[in-house]
Parts: structure tokens; sequence; C-alpha cells
């Protein structure tokens, strides 16, 4: 596990008795375990503007973090991030990377999820923090509609240390490099949309945005 020299082994993934908890995108680029109590009238919505890469390389990335963890905290398996977003297009890309930020402000790439709006569906294999997208078609999005978006983390195991923070940055496009990005072969990423979008994130008392992520039991018992 990522964090810690500690090997976790069992018959099943994940191979440790795990708790899914939310944590929710609050104002400020906050993350918390509480969920936001105001509307959005008052907790208004996070947003950014996506130019093609035709126009600029510039991607824009929207960043939540917790505050220090005070005790190692420990997750394996998958994972799911609901967003609940608007958008002025019928459809975009919903990129999520999570890291693990050191007090020194290093990072470590934890998990991604990736999801095209317009392939939203969730099938019955749906669980909580494991969601399932048949992508058998397509359904366009309905400008200036508000719609629940679930992305699947992928299955991922890390110990957050003391002292660290959980940072999840949210986006429509890969950037060309950066301190993961940099690392993949040339032309390693994902299919832009190639049209100028933009996005409206909420995440208030009606529209809870949130993080649900599989802490083991005796992380969080520890």
């Amino acid at each position: 596990m990522e964090g810690s020299r500690e090997i976790a082994s069992g018959e099943q993934w994940p191979p440790l008795p795990v708790e899914y908890q939310p944590l929710y995108l609050r104002p400020r680029r906050k993350l918390s375990f509480e969920p936001e109590l105001m509307g959005a009238e008052y907790a208004a919505p996070d947003g950014f503007y996506q130019a093609p890469l035709t126009v600029t390389d510039k991607v824009e990335i929207l960043r939540w973090d917790t505050e220090p963890f005070e005790k190692p905290t420990e997750m394996i398996g998958t994972g799911a991030a609901h967003i609940f977003a608007e958008i002025d297009q019928d459809d975009t890309n919903f990129i999520l990377r999570m890291w693990d930020t050191a007090p020194n402000g290093k990072r470590q790439l934890i998990t991604t999820g990736y999801l095209k709006a317009s392939h939203r569906e969730l099938d019955e294999r749906t669980t909580e923090g494991n969601p399932y997208h048949p992508h058998t078609r397509t359904e366009p999005v309905e400008p200036g509609s508000i719609q629940e978006y679930v992305l699947r983390l992928y299955p991922f195991a890390n110990t957050f240390k003391q002292g660290h923070r959980l940072t999840v940055e949210l986006s429509n496009a890969e950037p060309l490099a950066d301190e993961h990005n940099s690392l993949l072969p040339p032309d390693a990423f994902h299919l832009p949309v190639g049209r100028p979008v933009t996005h409206k994130i909420y995440r208030d008392a009606k529209h809870q945005s949130r993080l649900v992520l599989p802490f083991t039991v005796q992380g969080l018992e520890a």
C-alpha cells in the first residue's frame, strides 16, 4: 500500500473488511466528512470553462482537499465519485484524479475515474462505492440540466499518513504534462471533447457531490 510497507493479503478483494464512507465536496475547495447544509443559492456551484485543445494547451482543473489526517488512514478497494453537474453542451468528459498530498506539497497519484457524460447510465450490478456503466448506448445531456454523474474509481490501496491530505481534482481533459502524465508514453491520454464546454459543479444540501471511499475497518478503529 502506498505510504506503507505493510502487505495485506486475502482470498477476496478487498483483502480486509471495509466500510464505505462519503467525503463531501464543500465550498472553498474543501473535502469534508460532513455534508453541506446550505442550498445552492448560498453554496453557489464551482465551475470552469474548458476551451478545446485546438485553441489552448491549458487544462482547467478544480481541486478539493481534506484537512490533514490526524492518524494513519487506510483505504483498500474500489470507490465512486458522485458529481452533480450542469453543462452547456450535450456531452463532456469527467476526469477525476485522487492524490495523496504530503505536508511539503509532494503528491502521489492514488487512483483515477473517467466518465463520458452521455454514458452515465448505470446497470443492476451497481452497489455502494462500486458503480457499473454498461456503455451500450449514448444518452445526450440536456444542456442546462443538473445531472448526477457517478464515476467508478479504479481499485486502489493506500495508507494516508498522519499530516497528509486527500486531494481530488476534476477536469474534462488531461494535462499534457504534469507529475503523473509526464511519465506516460506519448499521446497516452483520453480523447478530448473537442468543443468548448462550461461546467458548473453543484455541492450543496440538495446536490451532495461526494466521494464514496473504502475505509478499512481496522483503519477506522486505529
